[in-house]
């Protein structure tokens, strides 16, 4: 039995809040033996769920740490250089950009909130493009797509470098590969809907039914169509 389900039954028993309910609904399933739940875990366990039924709780663990002026990515930091310092929290550029893309991506697909399958698929893309939002990020400060890669060292103990891709734009390009495979998993792209246009004008049914309504339009009133055909004797 779920959780929600035994909260719907205990809440035709007695009025309780919901958080209530939750709580002696989730104490009274049985868990794995293996686990080892203790009450307190329990009650652990009745929050992180509270957690993860909120509308964004999917995206709970894609924010990192604000670490103020220590933050990798400090430098092109609006909030910081605007004098404001949220360390300690979630970043809040990561996060306004999660809810921003959320719903940007829920109203393009046309989402729905309980289709677990899109919604996981909204979340890869959602992160990829948090992780999009570092990588440039980092190219910004760095100033350039190039940088000098030790390729070994001489007799001397001498670092031999040379001039390659930097190690974000080689990150930023692979993210970019795999939101594009989500994108296709979604049929979104424009080669996607135009591989269904090819389709649609390709399909044996429809051509057909054009083929014949081309013969039809050329034929004068009257006009009989003959056909070929071979007459095949029966056995």
């Amino acid at each position: 039995m779920s959780v929600e389900k035994r909260m719907e039954e205990l809440r035709q028993m007695e009025v309780e809040t919901p958080e209530q309910l939750r709580a002696r609904a989730l104490n009274e399933i049985e868990l794995p033996s293996t686990w080892k739940v203790s009450n307190e875990t329990r009650g652990m366990i009745a929050q992180s769920m509270e957690i993860y039924n909120t509308k964004h709780g999917l995206y709970a663990a894609i924010p990192m740490m604000c670490k103020g002026e220590l933050c990798p990515y400090a430098e092109v930091c609006p909030l910081i250089s605007g004098g404001m310092d949220p360390s300690g929290s979630r970043c809040p550029l990561e996060i306004g950009l999660i809810m921003k893309r959320f719903e940007e991506y829920k109203n393009e697909f046309s989402i729905d909130e309980n289709d677990i399958v899109d919604m996981g698929l909204v979340k890869d893309l959602v992160d990829y493009d948090i992780q999009l939002f570092r990588a440039e990020n980092r190219i910004a400060i760095q100033g350039d797509f190039i940088e000098d890669v030790v390729v070994s060292v001489n007799d001397n103990g001498q670092e031999i470098t040379a001039p390659q891709i930097s190690k974000a734009a080689e990150y930023k390009e692979k993210i970019m590969t795999k939101k594009h495979k989500v994108l296709q998993l979604m049929h979104s792209t424009r080669s996607d809907k135009a591989g269904d246009k090819l389709t649609l004008t390709l399909d044996p049914s429809t051509y057909a039914a054009q083929l014949m309504s081309q013969i039809a339009s050329d034929m004068q009133p009257g006009q009989i169509f003959d056909a070929d055909y071979e007459e095949v004797e029966g056995e």
